[in-house]
């Protein structure tokens, strides 16, 4: 049975055809290193003083923000499960060909909390499915109940200070937390937070922050599907010119 591309609407074989997954924007090791903090365009605009590592599968740009939007806003698991599928096959290659990352790979996955609110009209949490999709793909634990996220404000329309403010109000971990997952598993060393956009990363720091401060021994890395630049960015420089 023939399928259609869920960007281009063409036949394809795939959820994606070749020719629009070609036109993403992927970060890739060779070019940009295995950890975006390092990377300038990344690194510079990021906030990330409470965690040490982070993986981006993309640039949030067209086409890719099509399949963020559609498993975000319109319901689209199917979108979930194809940005899910690249991040696996990207963590599986930095695995088997980057010593850094092999040795500090993630062992346990914590995807950002939604609010209530947010949870009952989307009726799920797209962080939660795309942690689960790659924990049962690369055989990572993953631990939903961890964080609470409270108010009904979203953060797209608000610029980075007030972010900030925004997050150290709103988050906060749970009484258990990771509790018994870390004193079950003496072996545990690094975590990854899992979420689907990453903008400021004050989101992410906030709650990277708040775990530093309960299990000060644990590595904490961030596990991103895309990354949104600023307007003059080198990086939308470099897409257009690749275009």
């Amino acid at each position: 049975m023939n399928l259609s591309c869920l960007l281009c609407y063409q036949a394809s074989p795939a959820p994606v055809c070749h020719w629009c997954e070609h036109d993403i924007f992927f970060f890739s090791a060779k070019e940009h290193g295995h950890n975006l903090l390092s990377f300038g365009p990344v690194g510079r605009h990021v906030k990330h003083s409470s965690y040490n590592g982070l993986s981006v599968l993309a640039l949030h740009t067209y086409p890719i923000t099509t399949l963020i939007h559609g498993f975000k806003f319109q319901h689209s698991l199917t979108s979930g499960k194809v940005l899910a599928k690249w991040f696996v096959g990207k963590q599986q290659h930095l695995v088997h060909h980057t010593p850094q990352v092999s040795h500090n790979a993630a062992q346990l996955l914590l995807p950002v909390p939604l609010s209530s609110w947010r949870l009952a009209t989307r009726h799920y949490n797209q962080a939660a499915v795309l942690a689960k999709s790659i924990g049962g793909a690369l055989n990572i634990p993953i631990c939903t109940n961890w964080a609470i996220r409270q108010g009904m404000s979203a953060q797209h329309h608000l610029g980075k200070a007030q972010r900030l403010q925004h997050a150290k109000q709103v988050f906060s971990l749970t009484p258990q937390c990771i509790d018994k997952l870390v004193a079950s598993n003496p072996a545990l060393k690094c975590i990854a937070i899992v979420d689907d956009v990453i903008t400021t990363g004050v989101t992410v720091n906030a709650l990277a922050s708040l775990l530093k401060a309960r299990y000060p021994q644990l590595s904490i890395i961030v596990w991103a599907m895309t990354f949104t630049p600023p307007p003059k960015s080198s990086l939308l420089t470099a897409r257009m010119a690749a275009r």
